[in-house]
């Protein structure tokens, strides 16, 4: 059944391709690394030192930035290891080639079509092949399973959306699952979906999620401070919105102009993709209301003298969650998944977010059950929260303590998970974190 997909899918690919490459020239998308999509890397066929080649794949932002403590770990435990990262997206490799060390080659990561898997693989000649969370490409799996690669998985996940998804191909997915020597998912929950997609269960433990190794710098009390000063902050109160997705802008601001009347307030918007700036841009001169853009404060020297902030870099947000007195997580009142809790948390800080949070409804829960967490289902909800904290900040402030505790008791995942990867240890006790 699997050779017939492979046939099918090659097929399927070699008949459209003059199709899909006079789409390329006429449009010029996905021209840029185009050649390693096709398995054309620039790496040599002949391993250039001793020791284990990892290939690591992540498919975009979110994956890019579990990967490091993974790498981190993995240099630990692994001597003279080589490791090489894929990504999925051109904004992936970005951030990738930004955060990552200079001597971890990243590239793009190939069409899951035969003839070009084989092709990658030989030019990377992996011994380890590491997923982050689910990212089943069937045919780059069965063909490095059968160059004898072994196959990993880190920080698994799957949504409900997903696994409802994965079960009308179960007989292809779960094919694939039983590929993988070991996979490490976040919870159990997890772990029950992968077993009931067909995944072998004693290859799984549970083993909490890398997204959450959030450790505060050594000096996070000079941090704090440092962005205090940068960004002019006395006596207002700072409202932060990270991670923000196109609709919720605009109902933040709706509170925004709310608040503004009633006292001295510094609204932080960072949006997950920078490229939307000018979009919040319009929306901000359709109201008439001024802004300015962090780059301008941080990298060209301007005063703030403004009460809406723009973050339009990259790698800020962790850091300035440390000032804020109020902080909302986006993609959660609009239907992107939510984002990461626990980014804020560690710096005592509460949170808000909306109901659209599955993509980490771990996260949730836990804060939730330290009542730290706060699920606003509306932008009314909100507004109502925020005033009930005003006043009643001791209350608030416990919570925010909460919350960096709850935060902080996460973190070790990465070396969980790839101790438990190396030990080959899958018949190992399951544990629940």
């Amino acid at each position: 059944m699997f050779t017939l997909y492979r046939f099918i899918v090659a097929l399927l690919f070699y008949l459209s391709l003059p199709f899909l490459l006079l789409l390329v020239m006429i449009t010029g998308k996905h021209r840029r690394g185009l050649p390693q999509r096709f398995g054309y890397y620039p790496v040599p066929v002949e391993k250039s030192s001793p020791g284990t080649t990892v290939w690591m794949h992540a498919a975009s932002v979110g994956e890019v930035r579990a990967a490091k403590p993974i790498i981190a770990e993995l240099e630990k435990q692994l001597p003279d290891i080589r490791i090489i990262l894929t990504t999925m997206t051109v904004h992936g490799r970005r951030i990738a080639l930004s955060q990552l060390d200079a001597s971890i080659p990243c590239y793009l990561a190939p069409l899951d079509v035969p003839f070009i898997t084989a092709r990658a693989i030989r030019r990377i000649q992996p011994d380890i092949y590491i997923c982050i969370e689910t990212e089943l490409w069937p045919v780059l799996l069965d063909s490095l399973a059968r160059r004898k690669v072994k196959l990993y998985m880190v920080n698994g996940r799957i949504s409900e959306k997903s696994h409802r998804k994965y079960q009308r191909m179960r007989w292809l997915v779960g094919r694939v699952l039983q590929r993988f020597d070991r996979m490490a998912v976040i919870s159990a929950r997890d772990r029950s979906r992968y077993i009931s997609l067909g995944a072998d269960p004693r290859s799984i433990s549970v083993e909490g999620n890398v997204k959450y190794d959030f450790f505060l710098p050594p000096d996070f009390n000079e941090v704090e401070k440092k962005y205090s000063e940068l960004l002019k902050i006395t006596d207002e109160e700072v409202l932060v919105a990270g991670s923000t997705h196109t609709g919720e802008e605009r109902l933040l601001l709706d509170l925004y102009s709310e608040f503004a009347k009633e006292r001295s307030t510094l609204f932080i918007i960072a949006p997950r993709h920078v490229e939307r700036i000018p979009e919040i841009e319009k929306e901000l001169h359709s109201r008439n209301i001024k802004y300015q853009l962090f780059s301008s404060i941080k990298s060209r020297g301007e005063l703030r003298g403004e009460h809406i902030l723009l973050v339009d870099t990259l790698g800020e947000l962790a850091s300035i969650y440390s000032v804020a007195h109020f902080v909302f997580c986006g993609g959660s009142l609009v239907k992107k998944g939510g984002h990461n809790l626990m980014e804020a948390a560690v710096w005592n800080k509460a949170v808000f977010y909306g109901p659209h949070i599955d993509d980490f409804h771990d996260a949730a829960d836990l804060l939730d059950a330290g009542s730290c967490g706060f699920m606003v289902p509306t932008i009314a909800e909100l507004n109502s929260r925020i005033r009930y904290y005003r006043n009643h900040l001791e209350d608030y402030q416990t919570a925010c303590l909460q919350a960096g505790r709850i935060a902080r008791a996460q973190q070790g995942s990465a070396r969980r998970q790839v101790h438990f990867l190396l030990a080959g240890k899958a018949e190992k006790k399951h544990q629940h974190y």
